[in-house]
């Protein structure tokens, strides 16, 4: 064969390579594309999966329900990976073997078969997920995270069965459902308050339909109002200073007493005070900054001279705070 056609097969076949990783790409991007806009009208799970069930049938094992594994099975099997986890995953048989070992002193026969039997599958269904490049996390887009959340548990439906993935899995992927779509509700920076606190309504009777969820924001008053605050972005930015300061008052009258808002008020006059203070003094130092014939040092001494006027007893860890950020700068 001629050096010429040795070159020709290569082009050629670079070329086909290029084009099969293009379409591949291509392939891969319409896909992802297609599932987005099936998350945005189905749920992976909805109010009908209940995560606050019973998890313990006749026989008290809460391990099974009715015959099927449980979320606590899950915390099983984790503890199982952590208490006979070897060096290798060369080592999966000997793993395997302590894993039933260990069950077979805990359960009776019957039992011990079926949860090692389930154990060995999804031990490498974790393991396929560990290595797969198409199930690790690329960026922290919730509608992206979301999607990969729903392809993971697609995955781990395959593997162990529906029924199986979806009583294991089933109550942590719902959490982490909830807590994306809600993120995507927040973050949508073209919503009003009003439409985001509606949408999030709707999310919660969606998914949950009165079982018991729990949220940050929930924990305190606090909280809450700083979370309101967040939703009404929007609306803040398009508003006045006179009427953000009334809007900031009607909100604040949902969550506190008199005695708190005042409070609230004079923490809200102290920052503003130590703000405009901020301002003066940046605007003082500038100018000594910008003296002409006048050497380093001396600029060095007006400045502290300054600092000592503005700041007074809190001038010095004043300085050192200066001098930490110019060192983080460098």
């Amino acid at each position: 064969m001629t050096l010429k056609k040795i070159i020709l097969i290569i082009v050629v076949t670079a070329a086909f390579v290029f084009i099969v990783f293009n379409l591949i790409g291509y392939l891969n991007h319409r896909h992802n594309k297609a599932q987005e806009a099936y998350l945005e009208k189905h749920y992976i799970f909805d109010k009908s999966f209940r995560t606050d069930r019973s998890n313990i049938d006749s026989s008290n094992n809460k391990y099974f329900s009715h015959g099927i594994v449980t979320a606590e099975t899950l915390n099983l099997f984790r503890s199982l990976e952590q208490q006979f986890a070897e060096k290798s995953i060369n080592d999966l048989n000997e793993h395997f073997n302590k894993v039933r070992q260990y069950l077979n002193s805990q359960f009776d026969e019957s039992e011990a078969t079926r949860l090692f039997d389930i154990y060995q599958k999804y031990m490498k269904c974790q393991i396929k997920i560990s290595n797969g490049g198409k199930y690790e996390v690329k960026n922290q887009d919730p509608r992206y995270l979301l999607s990969l959340l729903y392809t993971i548990q697609n995955f781990r439906r395959e593997e162990l069965g529906k029924e199986t993935a979806d009583a294991l899995f089933g109550s942590e992927v719902k959490e982490s459902e909830y807590s994306l779509r809600r993120a995507l509700i927040i973050g949508d920076n073209t919503l009003y308050g009003k439409e985001k606190e509606s949408r999030l309504q709707k999310l919660k009777m969606d998914m949950w339909d009165g079982e018991a969820v729990s949220m940050p924001e929930d924990s305190n008053p606090l909280n809450r109002y700083q979370f309101k605050m967040q939703l009404y972005q929007k609306d803040f930015s398009e508003l006045g200073k006179k009427e953000r300061e009334i809007k900031t008052e009607d909100f604040r009258k949902e969550f506190f007493t008199k005695e708190q808002i005042e409070r609230l008020n004079e923490v809200d006059a102290q920052i503003t005070k130590e703000k405009q203070d901020m301002e003066r003094y940046r605007a003082a130092e500038q100018n000594i900054l910008n003296l002409r014939n006048i050497t380093p040092e001396g600029k060095d001494k007006r400045i502290k001279l300054l600092q000592d006027n503005f700041f007074g007893k809190e001038a010095e860890a004043f300085r050192r705070r200066e001098a930490m950020n110019k060192a983080l700068e460098k």
